[in-house]
């Protein structure tokens, strides 16, 4: 049986290279939204700590009911006030995993996490030298990543 090889452009090779990247990131967060539960929480306190971070921050302390209980979390503090209601999500496996239903707070690790991985892809789509301009990419032959130039 011969091996499957597929030649790419740099652009479709580096496109295909950031789908690969970013989806270890990006799936788990969409799929625990897809598996998690809305409802509303009270903002019960807000709390302050100098962690390792660069200075202090503060967290909203919330609760909320399921069937079973009342949970209490630590929430991502958007200036919110005591007795504030919000919008809360999480998993009703594990509730205490709950998360304020706001941007930041639903994709604020995400983005964080995954910019790192696009700073370093940008890096390596930009450097001339690793994938020149008009050369292709074989995947699947030996070496399994081949860089094969283009000479005119």
């Amino acid at each position: 049986m011969l091996p499957l090889s597929m030649l790419l452009s740099k652009n479709q090779f580096f496109f295909s290279l950031l789908l690969l990247i970013l989806l270890p990131f990006v799936v788990p967060n969409i799929v625990w939204l897809l598996r998690s539960e809305k409802t509303t929480g009270k903002v019960q306190g807000i709390g302050h700590h100098t962690g390792m971070n660069l200075g202090p921050s503060s967290y909203a302390l919330v609760s909320f009911q399921t069937a079973q209980d009342t949970v209490w979390f630590q929430g991502v503090d958007q200036e919110y006030q005591l007795g504030d209601q919000v919008p809360v999500r999480y998993l009703s496996s594990k509730p205490a995993d709950a998360k304020i239903a706001t941007p930041l707070s639903l994709w604020g690790d995400t983005f964080a996490y995954s910019s790192v991985a696009f700073i370093f892809w940008i890096v390596c789509f930009l450097s001339k030298d690793l994938v020149p301009k008009t050369a292709k990419v074989r995947i699947g032959k030996r070496p399994f990543i081949q860089v094969i130039e283009n000479r005119r």
